[in-house]
């Protein structure tokens, strides 16, 4: 039986930010910027990419992605306050998923 790899949505996050650019996000990068609540975590290259994760991705694959990463709701959260501040839009999505938890 095939399993799955244990960071599997954050595999499928970065590759997707990836698609139009090429490989310059590793999940290990997203999973730190998470854990941080930090672009800069991400590296000169990765963090301008993740000023998109919460526009590109869903929150469920979100919410997959910060517990593969290790990271809380807060750091999340931290990290999505920051893409907002570099210009990203607000995801009302994300927004209603962290109101939920809190």
């Amino acid at each position: 039986m095939k399993r799955w790899p244990t960071n599997m949505h954050l595999e499928l996050a970065a590759g997707h930010l990836n698609a139009p650019v090429g490989p310059l996000v590793k999940p290990a990068d997203l999973a730190l910027a998470l854990r941080t609540g930090s672009l800069a975590a991400a590296g000169e290259q990765a963090g301008p990419l993740l000023a998109s994760l919460f526009v590109e991705s869903s929150p469920q694959t979100l919410l997959a992605c910060v517990r593969e990463a290790g990271a809380s709701l807060q750091s999340a959260q931290r990290l999505y306050e920051e893409t907002l501040a570099a210009g990203a839009p607000a995801v009302a999505q994300w927004e209603e998923v962290v109101r939920n938890f809190s």
